[in-house]
């Protein structure tokens, strides 16, 4: 009876034991699983703070980057410098003038024609239209021009560009002297306008095409097709290209420092 008495002892002592042991291990586990959740946390907040402070960095950058974009000519304009970097890329005072055999009949006049017959850097002032040689250009009719190059803008605002032809003929004329003027910035029109110089001109007589557009300080590109019907007993045909800034009262010529092209 008494041996029974202690096996059960030891047996019960053995199970409490045992429960205990188990119970230990199990709020163990709860500590471990606990610590490796706060663990977690910890390194997904620190993601989180290093996500920020590298967004945060990013758009003040960006913010800077844009304060330091500089003016452009328009919003398709991709060219632009200021002086000091057109000389470094080349830019040379004065426009190309392509001079071209010009138009026989007044429809015909807002064609250019594919061949010319000579070329000379164009830095303002009346063109004489009828006398070429001037220029260099070793051909004796009248011509027409085509400017190529850069216009160089130097403040904000409205800009107006002007051509003007004039014209001197002798007595025995009748039918009057077609001319047009089309100019393009970057590549996109500005205007054409066509019209006629009364005849006779015995005394100087004339006729002007204004255009004008919005434009920012730079280099925009700049394409004018310049040509006149040849009326008969000629004796002088002049145009000439006039710009009228922000800054200006008048319409004035334009000078070789507001016209530019690209040299080798």
């Amino acid at each position: 009876m008494m041996q029974r008495k202690t096996v059960g002892g030891l047996a019960l002592g053995i199970a409490i034991a045992a429960l205990s042991s188990v119970g230990g291990s199990g709020f163990a586990l709860a500590q471990d699983q606990q610590a490796a959740n706060q663990k977690q946390l910890d390194r997904i907040e620190q993601k989180l703070d290093s996500l920020i402070e590298r967004l945060g960095t990013a758009g003040q950058q960006s913010s800077n980057g844009n304060d330091r974009l500089p003016a452009t000519g328009n919003d398709g304009a991709k060219k632009q410098a200021s002086s000091e970097a057109g000389a470094s890329l080349g830019y040379q005072r004065g426009a190309l003038a392509i001079a071209r055999v010009a138009p026989a009949k007044k429809d015909n006049l807002p064609e250019i024609p594919a061949d010319s017959v000579g070329s000379f850097v164009y830095i303002g002032g009346a063109i004489p239209l009828n006398e070429q040689s001037r220029n260099g250009v070793l051909y004796t009719g009248l011509t027409s021009v085509e400017l190529q190059g850069w216009l160089k803008i130097a403040e904000p605002g409205r800009t107006q560009l002007a051509v003007e032809y004039r014209a001197t003929t002798g007595s025995n004329v009748f039918a009057n002297a077609g001319c047009i003027a089309s100019l393009w910035l970057e590549d996109r029109s500005i205007g054409s306008q066509h019209g006629e110089i009364p005849m006779p001109a015995r005394e100087q007589k004339s006729v002007s095409f204004v255009f004008g557009a919005d434009l920012q300080p730079g280099l925009y590109k700049l394409r004018a097709w310049l040509a006149c019907t040849e009326p008969r007993d000629l004796r002088a045909l002049y145009a000439q290209l006039l710009i009228k800034t922000p800054g200006d009262m008048n319409l004035r010529m334009i000078d070789s420092g507001e016209l530019l092209h690209q040299g080798s």
